[in-house]
């Protein structure tokens, strides 16, 4: 799994991490609700095998919807999270990040020129 955070919002690091934990869980939640049998065995070999999470950042927003937009295209699994602003962001619905979860070259060609947060 991948956690592609935007660094532009200088997030304190306790936001990071609830930020990122809501993007782990959204992605696992969506491939057990809606994800093929493929996404599905992924998974499990994922949570029996690996569990790993690497969390990797953006500059912007724009290239935060580029790497979901790539994601997509290449019909990986991936989770978008919305803040709703309550405690950052001046009550403004933010993106602030998203999770990838598939095979590891095809995340790696969406995701392997970033750095890691």
């Amino acid at each position: 799994m991948v956690i592609v955070m935007r660094k532009d919002l200088q997030m304190t690091k306790g936001k990071y991490v609830a930020q990122g934990s809501h993007a782990s869980l959204g992605v696992v939640k969506w491939i057990e609700y809606n994800g093929t049998e493929n996404h599905k065995q992924i998974l499990n070999k994922w949570f029996n095998e690996t569990f790993v999470k690497v969390t990797v950042y953006v500059e912007s927003l724009d290239e935060l919807y580029s790497i979901y937009h790539l994601a997509k295209e290449k019909e990986l699994p991936v989770r978008l999270i919305t803040d709703n602003g309550l405690t950052m962001f001046n009550g403004v619905k933010t993106d602030t990040c998203l999770a990838i979860l598939g095979e590891r070259g095809k995340v790696d060609d969406v995701t392997g020129h970033l750095k890691l947060l």
